[in-house]
């Protein structure tokens, strides 16, 4: 029994300190916002690589050409990768009439998002590089000039900013809801301490001199997914304290939840998949103490089911778990604008062990697919 508690011990309290360095690291982040000021002087470059987008690419766009930013200083080069469906000719059809600088490319055969993100990278004129997703349909009016303000004023050689959903209703769109809270919590607090790992090419703005001097995605071309996370790893080697968190409700872009459990899970597992190959060990030690962690309710279960005497210890174990991840969501969830998801906190603890020992496993043994092609 006492080895039994010993483990048990030391999963909460790898746990505890996982998630109160976020904790932490949130607090720090959101007490040095950045002051509102005026500076638009930077010819900033947004590059989406699309496939099969028609549905969203229109809205995707059009979010974009009503920024508060002058269009004289920014251009926006979107790469068809041989879609299957009319994304370019809609593509085509906005772009003509938005009064944007703009590139539209087509792939004739499917290259993925590295290569075409690399080669629009090539043929930019701005000084930032900003990625985003074709997906992405609402962001403020004053995220490009935010942006702009941001590394005018703190020179940062990357900048990870937050992504969240559109309101959804459903009970797997707000699983996904909770969740980004969440991960939005861990992101930004490690961010906040100089200790990045995570970010997401949906909303990542880099300087265009700094992904040349790390020779692009060229460390893990090999895997066909990633581009962010692994940029983000060749960067830290020049500076970590460069990669800046945009703690700004300006810098909030919203994209659609999934509306099938198929396609989530193997969105989440395509996630979980290029983890292996990250050589920040930090990924490698989030992912098992998040599973260890949420597997102390399945051992209360079974320790309730059996009578064991570890059950009341389990139980507290099982309560500071809650106490800390209800601290980071309620934080992160302030932030986000989403304090009414709060609701869905309790029942979202109770099956999310369920669901972290799918993706976990399943990422292990198989290979995902995105859009009809297999991730290598």
């Amino acid at each position: 029994m006492l080895v039994e508690l010993f483990i048990y011990a030391l999963i909460i309290l790898a746990y505890g300190i996982f998630i109160g360095i976020a904790i932490i690291g949130f607090v720090r982040l959101k007490a040095s916002l950045l002051e509102k000021k005026e500076i638009n002087s930077s010819y900033i470059s947004i590059i989406i690589s699309a496939r099969n987008e028609a549905e969203n690419i229109e809205d995707c766009i059009a979010q974009i050409v009503n920024q508060n930013y002058p269009k004289d200083n920014f251009e926006l080069i979107i790469v068809d990768d041989n879609s299957d469906d009319d994304t370019y000719n809609i593509v085509f059809n906005v772009l003509k009439d938005s009064g944007l600088s703009s590139q539209l490319v087509k792939q004739i055969n499917h290259k993925g998002k590295k290569h075409n993100i690399s080669e629009s990278v090539k043929i930019s004129k701005g000084s930032i590089i900003i990625t985003t997703d074709a997906d992405v349909i609402l962001r403020s009016p004053n995220w490009l000039s935010t942006i702009s303000n941001y590394f005018n004023t703190y020179s940062p050689n990357m900048l990870v900013m937050p992504i969240d959903y559109e309101s959804n209703t459903g009970l797997l769109g707000n699983f996904q809801v909770i969740e980004n809270i969440a991960l939005t919590g861990i992101t930004s607090g490690y961010c906040g301490l100089q200790k990045p790992f995570m970010c997401n090419g949906a909303n990542l703005a880099f300087k265009k001199r700094v992904f040349e001097q790390v020779h692009g995605y060229q460390s893990h071309l090999h895997i066909s997914s990633g581009e962010d996370v692994f940029l983000l790893e060749d960067i830290k080697k020049i500076d970590s304290n460069s990669i800046h968190y945009g703690l700004l409700k300006d810098l909030i872009v919203k994209t659609k939840t999934i509306n099938t459990m198929p396609a989530f899970l193997n969105q989440r597992i395509r996630w979980a998949y290029k983890s292996k190959y990250n050589p920040n060990l930090m990924n490698l030690f989030s992912g098992f103490v998040i599973i260890a962690a949420n597997l102390l309710i399945v051992c209360l279960l079974l320790a309730m089911l059996t009578k064991s005497v570890v059950a009341p210890y389990l139980l507290i174990f099982v309560i500071v778990k809650f106490v800390f991840d209800f601290l980071l969501v309620f934080l992160a969830s302030k932030f986000l604008g989403r304090i009414k998801f709060m609701w869905w906190f309790i029942p979202f603890e109770s099956i999310y062990w369920m669901y972290v020992l799918i993706v976990g496993t399943a990422s292990l043994f198989l290979k995902p697919n995105w859009k009809g092609k297999k991730i290598n």
